[in-house]
């Protein structure tokens, strides 16, 4: 995992510039792009945490696109740590903000809501 740990440090370095910057939406994407680097090195629960932050600064710049990739991202990271319920919620989410706007991550979050199928009893 040599090359994500050098994945993870990068875009780390890459966020801390872009608030050393004030740049946003640069902050935003700086946490969206850690967050899937923390997924894909199966640091799942920091992905979901710089994920998370991610989509806050979308809603608060008012970006639907850039709050669907990110819930379209937290849903992958919630299905791995077995939280269907809150997976289906935030692939739901993620195919409103998209739709219309970004067909392709559209597709990938009705993809995942297919294959998700519907919350076990009992979730909310």
């Amino acid at each position: 995992m040599v090359g994500s740990d050098e994945t993870i440090a990068a875009r780390r370095a890459a966020l801390e510039a872009r608030r050393a910057e004030g740049r946003q939406p640069g902050i935003l994407r700086a946490y969206a792009d850690l967050g899937r680097a923390y997924l894909a090195a199966d640091r799942v629960a920091e992905a979901e945490s710089a994920l998370r932050t991610a989509i806050a600064q979308a809603r608060i710049w008012g970006d639907p696109v850039e709050t669907g990739l990110g819930l379209l991202e937290l849903g992958r990271a919630q299905r791995r740590l077995e939280r269907p319920d809150r997976a289906l919620m935030a692939f739901t989410e993620a195919a409103g903000c998209l739709g219309g706007r970004h067909e392709e991550g559209h597709a990938a979050a009705a993809s995942e809501l297919q294959a998700l199928g519907s919350a076990p009893g009992g979730a909310r």
